[in-house]
């Protein structure tokens, strides 16, 4: 009998949306990014440093803690601030922000870089970094898994998508810390802030995410439904991802330990920004209509949110899948439309999207 081939898949090469829209749509990455600042505190380094931050994106947050950084430098000092991403990224919003660094302290030197890359390869000489982060950013897999098949109901792949990535995680983890390994010195530092599935329900996250994910995908279905979009144009959209609970993180851990050792970890729950301003704005309203154009605001904030994460995969699929690219565009802005009705209409915007986070600092041994 014949085993049957297993493709290879592609790597992931796809960023964030470009034009900025990641940094203004990232208002609950930035709360992630404040939750994880105290472990940075304490750090001592000397008068020449180096800081990487894999994954910087569009690097709002990357500043924030890069400026962190500078300031626990000692005076007259040099620093080079290094920033990675893939090579797709939109890093001219990301250079657009490094003057806000050099104006925060005249009295050291600095010298900022662009590394685009994935950082599934060696992205530093051996052993020159001080201190690395990586913020929202390690539960991207380095090749993309397989589209859904016709044969599958959403919720059927979703299940067999997060079995599957599950292993894949695992090893693009450990390689991730395996290569920093290399790359940060003894002693050095590498702390990491990353999504992790939600521990519970009640304050209603889970229900809330799925239907924030459910009118995105609704949204597509009325779009096929009239021609606008290819018969499988859901198919291979899903962004390539998996999170790590606390126990799969500690395993790669485990598996390198001759490297990493664990000095601090602790758990937040990361509200996306959106919600809690949408329950101050409504506090003693008796309006019903008002109340509802505020629910209209926060549903059209965490669609935007969500879009700016899954807007390079939509478009690229649906290219892939025949629709015309110049119709792409306008195709993808009624989608986003639609969603946001659909989430009001599945009563989301009266619940929280929310994310699980694990917040860890590692010493190189």
């Amino acid at each position: 009998m014949t085993k049957e081939k297993t493709l290879p898949q592609p790597a992931n090469t796809l960023a964030m949306a470009g034009d900025n829209t990641y940094n203004e749509n990232s208002g609950q990455q930035y709360l992630a990014m404040e939750a994880c600042l105290p472990l940075f505190e304490s750090l001592g380094f000397g008068v020449n440093a180096t800081f990487v931050d894999y994954g910087c994106s569009q690097g709002a947050a990357s500043m924030a803690v890069m400026q962190r950084l500078v300031s626990q430098l000692p005076t007259n000092s040099t620093a080079t601030l290094v920033f990675n991403d893939l090579p797709s990224n939109d890093f001219n919003s990301l250079i657009k922000l490094l003057p806000s660094i050099k104006s925060f302290d005249s009295t050291k030197v600095l010298y900022p870089c662009i590394i685009p890359n994935s950082f599934y390869n060696p992205i530093m000489p051996q052993s020159t970094v001080d201190v690395a982060f990586a913020l929202s950013s390690i539960h991207w897999l380095r090749q993309v898994p397989p589209p859904k098949s016709t044969s599958e109901s959403f919720e059927e792949f979703l299940r067999k998508r997060d079995s599957r990535n599950s292993a894949a995680s695992h090893k693009d983890l450990v390689e991730f810390l395996n290569l920093r390994g290399r790359e940060i010195k003894s002693g050095g530092k590498l702390i990491v802030a990353a999504p992790s599935p939600c521990a519970d329900n009640e304050d209603g996250r889970i229900t809330g995410n799925e239907r924030l994910r459910c009118a995105l995908f609704k949204a597509m279905e009325s779009l096929i439904a009239v021609g606008k979009l290819p018969p499988n144009a859901t198919a291979g959209i899903y962004p390539p991802n998996h999170v790590h609970t606390e126990q799969s993180f500690r395993a790669a851990i485990n598996e390198t330990k001759r490297i990493w050792k664990i000095e601090k970890a602790y758990s937040r729950v990361i509200p996306h920004p959106a919600y809690q301003a949408m329950l101050e704005s409504q506090k003693g309203l008796r309006d019903i209509e008002l109340q509802k154009a505020f629910e209209r605001a926060y549903a059209n904030t965490v669609v935007d949110w969500i879009l700016a994460v899954f807007k390079p995969f939509m478009k690229s699929w649906w290219i892939e899948e025949g629709l015309d690219e110049e119709a792409c565009e306008h195709v993808f802005q009624e989608c986003s439309s639609l969603a946001k009705i659909e989430f009001v209409k599945n009563a989301g915007a009266q619940l929280p999207v929310a994310q699980d986070f694990i917040f860890v600092r590692l010493n190189r041994c």
